[in-house]
């Protein structure tokens, strides 16, 4: 036995491993291979790099469980009588391998019913846009994905200005109604992906109300007009914030 080296019984099982797989064995790299590849596999199905999403089917349960921010741009708007207007999406996955597919994903702002305005808006704000859109529910038996959708605004100098929340922005607006009932009660689940839904249609169901009570938009023939001093105060209100607030933190009006 070499001076200086332990008897093999003396020494640990971490030893033993260490020694082991220090020798360029066959049996060493297949299982160094074989872990490797399964890491690549989870790893791959977890954040799915460079898969570009064209259905609701191809949206993995996770990223919508757990609320993962995903990116694309706006290429058209198209008309649906089913669910109303959809935006098509060319979704643009982490590593955008495959850039030259033409594959495209419907999206529906999540929560709303838009009126022929708010279809208008659409066109002339969202188109050729890139915006972030978070899926809010899976529902493959439909051909597109609902979606809380935004886009960043940015100033000539490239300066962030604000981010406009497309269902919130069009119910403020009076172009859309809300399509789904929201509580008024706060939420007792301690599910994080119930709390952050219910927080986001609680957002939109405060614009809505902020539309009604201007009466503007679709409001303006639905709902009867306010009694006179209170009309009036809305008035003076909306004028003193139109006056002092700046451009760029405005909702986009519709372009006629």
């Amino acid at each position: 036995m070499a001076a200086g080296s332990a008897p093999l019984e003396d020494k640990s099982y971490f030893q033993r491993f260490c020694d082991y797989m220090s020798h360029d064995t066959k049996g060493v790299e297949i299982v160094t291979y074989t872990v490797s590849g399964i890491l690549f596999v989870v790893a791959y199905n977890k954040i799915r790099p460079i898969t570009r999403f064209g259905k609701p089917s191809d949206i993995p349960n996770h990223f919508i469980r757990e609320q993962i921010p995903q990116y694309g741009r706006v290429r058209k708007i198209e008309p649906s009588i089913q669910s109303g207007p959809l935006l098509i999406v060319k979704h643009r996955p982490p590593l955008n391998v495959f850039f030259w597919s033409n594959k495209t994903l419907p999206v529906k702002v999540a929560g709303v019913d838009l009126n022929a305005n708010g279809y208008s808006w659409l066109q002339s704000v969202v188109v050729d846009r890139q915006v972030t859109f978070l899926p809010v529910k899976a529902d493959t038996g439909k051909d597109y994905v609902e979606c809380s959708v935004w886009f960043n605004e940015f100033s000539s100098d490239k300066k962030w200005l604000r981010k406009v929340d497309l269902g919130q922005a069009l119910l403020q607006l009076g172009f859309a109604k809300l399509s789904v009932p929201v509580p008024r009660t706060k939420i007792v689940s301690k599910d994080p992906y119930e709390q952050q839904i219910h927080a986001y249609f609680m957002k939109l169901a405060h614009s809505e109300n902020l539309a009604k009570g201007r009466r503007i938009g679709l409001w303006q023939q639905a709902l009867p007009p306010k009694v006179l001093p209170a009309r009036l105060w809305q008035t003076m209100w909306d004028s003193m914030v139109q006056r002092l607030s700046p451009s760029s933190h405005r909702v986009p009006e519709l372009v006629r």
